[in-house]
């Protein structure tokens, strides 16, 4: 298993580790990545539009198409950087670790976030955690191996409560669900893991999921 994602038990408190800083920095780019994408795109489909108002605009005002044109590229650039900002700001916010003590029968946790430690809130508050497996393996005559990765995920005990879900790494994550749920348990608190498996397709397309075999039917 990876220790980037792992528990490490000290004499006064359990740590549940979400993760590396280059985690965190390689999660954050992606969102910003797609982020750019999802507001540039809209702009770039509705330009035409936009120089069409320039065109009326500077028929009936006298204001300049350019003039237009550049308000319009100011507004998508502030939107873009508001998308920036909020999303950023959230994923640097993530919880990065969880303490729990004491740590050989937990009632109480707190997140640490940017290094700086919340408040102590019961253990229960957690709910129960899932770990997603996420398994690909390579379509015939594909010689790169298989790949697994896997995320921690929060089943909120309330509602109203952010789901916890740690960066996607590299790793089988079997004994981080020992571990989890040999220190969860006291507190009646479930960990499950869920594998998916996945093979990669020919020519560079997204993996296909491979649907679970039927159960079996009793007899009679």
């Amino acid at each position: 298993m990876t220790e980037r994602v792992t528990v490490r038990v000290g004499p006064d408190a359990a740590v549940l580790v979400l993760g590396t800083g280059r985690d965190r920095v390689r999660e954050t780019a992606g969102i910003l990545g797609r982020e750019t994408a999802a507001g540039l795109g809209p702009q770039v489909v509705l330009l035409p539009l936009g120089l069409l108002a320039g065109a009326a605009v500077h028929a009936v005002l006298g204001v300049g198409t350019g003039a237009v044109v550049g308000l319009v590229g100011a507004l998508a650039l502030l939107e873009v950087l508001a998308c920036w900002l909020v999303s950023g700001w959230g994923e640097l916010t993530r919880p990065s670790r969880l303490e729990f003590a004491p740590p050989d029968a937990p009632a109480r946790m707190r997140f640490v976030r940017l290094g700086v430690r919340g408040r102590w809130r019961p253990v229960t508050e957690l709910g129960n955690l899932r770990v997603a497996h996420r398994i690909v393996a390579p379509v015939d005559g594909d010689p790169r191996p298989a790949r697994e990765t896997f995320t921690v995920r929060r089943e909120a005990a309330r509602p109203g409560t952010a789901p916890l879900s740690a960066y996607e790494v590299p790793g089988d994550p079997r004994r981080l669900v020992e571990q989890l749920g040999g220190l969860l348990a006291p507190a009646g608190l479930a960990v499950e893991l869920r594998t998916d498996r996945y093979v990669r397709t020919r020519g560079g397309g997204p993996p296909v999921l491979v649907p679970d075999p039927p159960a079996d039917r009793p007899a009679g």
